[in-house]
């Protein structure tokens, strides 16, 4: 059995659509959007959960990993500070495969 929209239904149905589309143009938060319009924000919760999904699709796009460069000042070792957690100072000469792989152990953490 289809369903029909009412005139009424696919005017609020609009409204919210208009409404969604301007917010995501707009950049602001979803709060500051609807006190900008005078819209409830439990009502642009709700419209958004209903008609988001359905009208934007979400794409990814790999981005390929390039090989780091790493340029070492002549007279002063290399100091890399990751977070407040490590620091690794790096001298001339280093060896890359050491320092990549370390590297590699710190990202899965």
């Amino acid at each position: 059995m289809k369903r029909t929209i009412s005139a009424e239904s696919q005017q609020r149905r609009n409204f919210w659509e208009n409404h969604l589309r301007d917010w995501q143009k707009s950049g602001q938060s979803q709060a500051g959007y609807c006190r900008q319009h005078g819209l409830s924000h439990k009502s642009f919760v709700y419209w958004k959960k209903r008609l988001v999904p359905a009208k934007l699709a979400v794409s990814l796009v790999e981005v390929p990993r390039c090989q780091p460069r790493l340029i070492v000042p002549p007279s002063k070792p290399l100091r890399l500070m990751l977070g407040n957690r490590y620091g690794i100072e790096i001298e001339r000469g280093f060896d890359e495969q050491a320092l990549d792989r370390l590297l590699r152990v710190l990202e899965e953490r």
